[in-house]
């Protein structure tokens, strides 16, 4: 088995128009939380994605090297907030970075998932309760895939936040 060649590196101009050609893309924005030892970690996230209804499966993306990565092992447990367009400001700040790493969650409304123990936003317009799965890197981030334990709509919740030309805004 031979090693494959490692790739080549990438200029900053290909870089930018790659990130402004993506930022066409609108996509719906959540928040995936997980508590590691009496500690919420939680990000915002662009990246999921609907995998399979049979067995209900989901996958998101994480900077490899970002601590809620470290907590989402194979066969720990998390939650994925969908975001209604009341958690504009949740969104914001769990995308800011170099936000303290203790107490994340401090200003943000949030109940527990049962079966998780993970935070899931008052806000939210659904939620997941998932369990990893398996983690595949993929450049500078890695795919996280979790099977979904539980799900919910949020009744009379509305609207979304979306990430659209490289901002998050809200859709009522």
């Amino acid at each position: 088995m031979t090693t494959p060649e490692p790739d080549p590196p990438v200029s900053e101009e290909a870089r930018d128009e790659f990130r402004a050609t993506m930022s066409r893309l609108a996509s719906g924005v959540c928040v995936v939380a997980v508590r590691e030892r009496h500690q919420d970690l939680a990000m915002t996230a662009t990246s999921l994605v609907s995998v399979s209804l049979d067995p209900p499966t989901v996958l998101f993306t994480v900077h490899s090297d970002a601590r809620l990565r470290e907590a989402v092992e194979p066969g720990s447990r998390w939650a994925v907030s969908i975001l209604g367009s009341g958690a504009l400001a949740a969104a914001d700040w769990l995308a800011t970075p170099g936000r303290p790493a203790f107490d994340q969650l401090a200003t943000v409304a949030h109940h527990r998932g049962d079966l998780s123990g993970a935070a899931i936003l008052d806000d939210a317009s659904a939620w997941l309760e998932c369990e990893t799965q398996w983690i595949r890197p993929a450049a500078t981030h890695d795919v996280v895939v979790g099977r979904v334990l539980a799900s919910a709509r949020v009744p009379g919740s509305g609207g979304a936040v979306l990430h659209f030309h490289g901002r998050m805004t809200t859709i009522p």
